[in-house]
Parts: C-alpha cells; sequence; structure tokens
C-alpha cells in the first residue's frame, strides 16, 4: 500500500511540477524557424530537418491534401487540425516537416510538443496570439494513448481552448500510429438503455473529431517500394544493376518484415 501511494504522490508532483512556471514563458520568433517545446520552455532549433517534399513517395493524395490546407492557413483562409495515421515507416512525420521549408518564407513556424508536454500546450496561447505576423503549427509526433491513460480528456480541451481562446495561427498537426489515437475495443460499442452508442465510445471518439482533416498512410505494394529504393539509390550515387539492387532490396525488406520508405532508406544505408 505504501508502495502505490508513493508513486501516486511522485505522479502528482510531476503534474504540479509542469503546471508550474510558465508566467515567463518567452520567445524571439524571428530567432529561428523551428522550435521545441518541453519542460515549460521554448528552445529554438537552428538546424531543424529540411525534408523535400519531391523525396517522399507513394504519398501522392495525402501530400496534396496536407499542401492544401497548409496553404490555406498560411494565406490566412480557415483550415483543419490534422492527424497523419498509419503504418510506421511511411512518411507521416516527414511529410509534417516537409511543410516549413515550403511555408517559411510566408511566416510559418514549426512548434515540436513532447507526449509528456501536451497538457501545457496552453501555456504557448498567450505567446502565440502576440505574434499574429507569424502563422504556427504545433507538431505532435507519434502521439496516441492507452486505454488506462486519461490526459486524453484533458488534451480534448487544450484543443478546443476551454476558457483559452485558441489563436487563430495556431493549427495542431499529429501523427499516430492509431487511427483513433486511442484504443477502441468492442465492449465500447455496446448499446445503452436508451439504444444509442455508448458514452465511453462517444468520449473516446469526440478527440479525433477535434481533427478536421484526416490521412491514412497504408503498407506500401513492392513496386511503391522499390521506386523508392531506385530513389535513394540515384540520390546517395549507389551505381548498381537494377535486377540486383532489387534482390537485395527484396532480401532486405524481408529480413525486416516491412516494406516502406524507411526500410529502403535503411537499406541504401546498408550496401
Amino acid at each position: 500500500m505504501d508502495k502505490i501511494d508513493t508513486q501516486l504522490l511522485n505522479r502528482v508532483l510531476s503534474k504540479i511540477d509542469k503546471l508550474i512556471g510558465s508566467e515567463d514563458l518567452k520567445a524571439n520568433f524571428r530567432e529561428a524557424d523551428a522550435f521545441l517545446f518541453h519542460n515549460n520552455s521554448l528552445t529554438p532549433v537552428k538546424n531543424y530537418s529540411k525534408v523535400d517534399i519531391n523525396s517522399l513517395i507513394g504519398i501522392d493524395y495525402q501530400k496534396e491534401k496536407l499542401l492544401k490546407n497548409t496553404q490555406k492557413f498560411v494565406e490566412g483562409s480557415l483550415a483543419n487540425h490534422a492527424v497523419l495515421w498509419g503504418e510506421r515507416g511511411t512518411g507521416k512525420s516527414s511529410l509534417v516537416k516537409a511543410m516549413l521549408p515550403l511555408f517559411v518564407d510566408k511566416g510559418l513556424k514549426l512548434i515540436q510538443v513532447l507526449k509528456e508536454d501536451i497538457l501545457n500546450i496552453f501555456k504557448l496561447y498567450n505567446l502565440i496570439h502576440q505574434n499574429p505576423e507569424f502563422r504556427f503549427i504545433i507538431f505532435i509526433d507519434d502521439l496516441s494513448f492507452e486505454e488506462q491513460e486519461k490526459d486524453y480528456k484533458e488534451f480534448k480541451t487544450i484543443i478546443d481552448g476551454g476558457i483559452y481562446e485558441i489563436p487563430e495561427n495556431l493549427l495542431f498537426y499529429v501523427t499516430s500510429n492509431k487511427k483513433n489515437l486511442i484504443p477502441i475495443k468492442f465492449s465500447d460499442r455496446a448499446l445503452d438503455e436508451y439504444s444509442r452508442t455508448s458514452d465511453i465510445l462517444e468520449e473516446k471518439l469526440s478527440l479525433i473529431d477535434r481533427f478536421g482533416l484526416r490521412l491514412g498512410f497504408y503498407k506500401f505494394d513492392k513496386r511503391t517500394y522499390l521506386s523508392i529504393v531506385e530513389f535513394y539509390a540515384e540520390r546517395f550515387g549507389i551505381n548498381m544493376e537494377k535486377e540486383k539492387l532489387h534482390r537485395l532490396a527484396m532480401e532486405y525488406a524481408t529480413e525486416a518484415g516491412s516494406l516502406s520508405g524507411r526500410t529502403a532508406l535503411n537499406f541504401i544505408k546498408s550496401l
């Protein structure tokens, strides 16, 4: 019992630590284009990853949709928060990062927030409000919640704003391996006495409903995978007969258990 109480106390103290000390949060957004928000501090990232959108193969539909949404956003039009969900190594995070070099000249800034800091995002709102000449994307990579986690309820309020007004120059772009960010169980779909879907299911789905743009990323087929291999081989100066390149690439993918862009790049690195 004492051990359980100690664990609970540590969790409470951790929460308190994260909720204090935000009054002096400041940033010079002319100093950099990418930032990391962690432990109530906003750190400029001057050597951020500049992803070339043309290097992302096999996700043309997803590129078109996110490009259009981001274009509208930087131009001051209405745009949606976005979730990019699906298979690992298919370009979800890279596609988000590719938006910054494309639109940085139009005042776009990217702020990455780690999952452990998502409940403190509201502390950024005043700072973003005070810099209307810039457009901000808050990027949360690989976000998902387990069944026992309840932070998603607070995160819903943060996206909606609650008592805080969401800045009009802010969007959330989130990547995840889960379609709804939260596991949906068969029991969640049970009907209650009023013959409607369970309140538990509705509550879970209410988080994903905050995102008007939802883009699925699926397993690549063999043809797409080999096209990516060829692209990276050319980019990195790998001179090899195509048939041999394909054979080795498929052997590598079999061992890796994945036909993905990440597997293709790792294969090229292994040569």
